[in-house]
């Protein structure tokens, strides 16, 4: 069984080359543009892991992240930013989330993806 993945940016092109990426590579995608679009999903699927920017309007990937884990607490969890912030890695490694600077290259996604579903929480 294929693994559910939940990508939620605000940035159309990305989320739309990450989902295309991810269903290449055999994952089962969805995709939200806000936090609202991703909590209104998370009441609807369960997804295996989630892929949050650390930016989306008011809110952040982090409270999609615990808006997601309150509906399915073994939800594996990557938020991630443009660059390298000591505050939300802090703040990611207490959530027991990974922090990514956002890789370009679809095997960088992949690869980090992959060590993500392979952790135990």
């Amino acid at each position: 069984m294929s693994s559910k993945i939940m990508v939620v940016t605000g940035d159309e092109q990305r989320r739309s080359v990450l989902l295309e990426t991810l269903n290449d590579a055999g994952y089962v995608v969805s995709g939200a543009a806000t936090f609202e679009e991703a909590k209104e999903l998370l009441g609807r699927r369960s997804p295996d892991l989630v892929i949050a920017d650390e930016r989306l309007g008011p809110f952040n990937g982090l409270h999609v992240i615990v808006v997601g884990r309150a509906h399915h607490p073994r939800m594996k969890a990557i938020v991630t930013s443009r660059v390298r912030d000591e505050g939300l890695e802090n703040d990611a490694k207490r959530l027991n989330v990974q922090c990514l600077v956002q890789p370009s290259a679809p095997a960088d996604w992949l690869e980090s993806i992959s060590r993500t579903l392979e952790t135990i929480h």
